[in-house]
């Protein structure tokens, strides 16, 4: 059996994980790099859409999979000596799923029914293009001598898996990203008990918050306390930009209006991804869209069809600006041009939350971000618990899991694992190893 990473190594993000035996090969996330660490094309010089993955190959930016991509590669790229089966996606953070769109359709793509309407969210948005043979991962699925199976976990996206693989040589289990501080930590703990118990042969993991400047996390009523705590000083509108698709976090905001009985504001990226949500039984989201006091923000222009769906829940600028003192409008970064509509009065306050621009990540859209607020004079508050483990978290799950062999990826500094494992294999990126 043959383990290799793909991107994601001493890096945050972009994870790409091989497991192989005799030709058959299962992948783990397809996911794109952050900006920081591109070396040849970003979003303003993009490979060439004719020739495309090509590109991205030719310059090792992608994996040479043989009859992996949808445009097939040419003969002079010399490619590895398997073939991948499925694809299993741990989430739908576009670090993890962001390249979807590049993979043949005829190879299944297996993932939580949350990530396939975030999935959607990103389609709609031209985030993400269409792809095809999208199944929803629920029951085991053999693949050679591989069995793979979902386990929950918690995350700021919902939705989130731990991944289990069945091999010959033993268990493997795959963390995807988890942490233990929020609405469903449960999960989370019940992951780490399960896998304990399994008395895995291989550890795959995480390790984002290693290096970070900080070890504890805000749980999500901690958070909630301190926007509240802001709300009682400022009195004005309150603008929140958490991520779209992290319910959670929108829940947080929603529950903070409906207890200083305000009213509930969310643009459309907002309300699609909470519609998508309610679609597929999820309650919470459902009792959002239900409210009588949550409103759909309508900007000043045609809508497009799936936009008409908010009929009568729909609030202008001008109603928002009348009633912006008693509003906690969520304000997603591409629609804050709206400001110039709405003109936020004195006292309003901005909360990031999680939401584009992702600071240090993203400077120049940060930067923008400040002009418009400051054009304003809305004060910037950055409120936010990031969802990922904490390194002591991390630490205590290595201990319990117990594995035979510790395999750290998506981490800046993953030797920090050797602190409390003398079984850590640090695996360098676009090499298979023999395992």
């Amino acid at each position: 059996m043959r383990i290799g990473f793909f991107d994601g190594v001493r890096e945050i993000g972009g994870n790409k994980i091989i497991i192989e035996e005799n030709g058959e090969a299962i992948l783990l996330d397809f996911g794109k790099r952050f900006a920081v660490n591109n070396t040849y094309f970003n979003d303003y010089l993009p490979g060439r859409e004719w020739n495309s993955p090509y590109d991205y190959v030719k310059t090792g930016e992608f994996p040479p999979f043989r009859n992996f991509y949808k445009n097939p590669l040419p003969n002079d790229i010399e490619t590895f000596d398997f073939e991948v089966k499925a694809v299993f996606f741990s989430h739908a953070h576009l670090d993890h799923i962001g390249l979807i769109d590049f993979i043949n359709d005829r190879i299944p793509k297996y993932m939580s029914a949350y990530s396939r309407e975030a999935l959607s969210f990103f389609n709609e948005r031209g985030i993400i293009g269409k792809t095809e043979n999208v199944k929803i991962f629920e029951e085991p699925v053999k693949i050679g001598n591989f069995t793979i199976k979902a386990i929950p976990t918690d995350h700021d996206i919902p939705g989130s898996i731990a991944t289990e693989i069945d091999t010959p040589k033993g268990k493997i289990f795959y963390t995807g990203d988890i942490y233990f501080h929020g609405r469903h930590k449960e999960k989370s703990e019940n992951f780490v008990k399960y896998a304990s118990e399994s008395k895995p042969y291989i550890l795959i993991t995480e390790g984002t918050r290693f290096g970070w400047g900080f070890v504890t996390s805000l749980t999500e009523d901690e958070l909630k306390a301190q926007i509240f705590s802001l709300m009682e000083q400022c009195k004005g509108m309150v603008i929140g930009n958490p991520y779209e698709p992290h319910i959670s976090r929108i829940q947080t905001f929603y529950e903070l209006a409906k207890e200083n009985n305000r009213t509930f504001v969310m643009t459309l990226p907002y309300a699609y991804i909470v519609s998508r949500y309610a679609k597929i039984g999820d309650e919470v989201s459902q009792r959002i869209l239900e409210d009588k006091n949550t409103f759909v923000y309508m900007p000043h222009r045609d809508l497009k069809e799936w936009e008409k769906n908010f009929e009568g829940k729909f609030i202008n600028a001008s109603d928002v600006s009348k009633e912006q003192k008693n509003i906690v409008f969520l304000l997603d970064f591409k629609s804050t041009p709206e400001l110039l509509d709405i003109k936020p009065e004195k006292g309003t306050i901005y909360i990031h939350s999680g939401g584009e621009p992702l600071a240090s990540l993203d400077a120049e859209n940060t930067k923008i971000l400040n002009n418009w607020l400051n054009m304003f004079g809305i004060p910037y508050y950055r409120i936010h618990s990031p969802g990922h483990a904490a390194q002591p978290d991390l630490f205590r799950m290595v201990r319990e899991i117990n594995p035979e062999i510790l395999l750290p990826i998506h981490s800046q500094i993953p030797e920090r694992f050797e602190i409390v494992s003398d079984r850590v294999k640090i695996l360098e990126r676009g090499i298979l190893y023999e395992f």
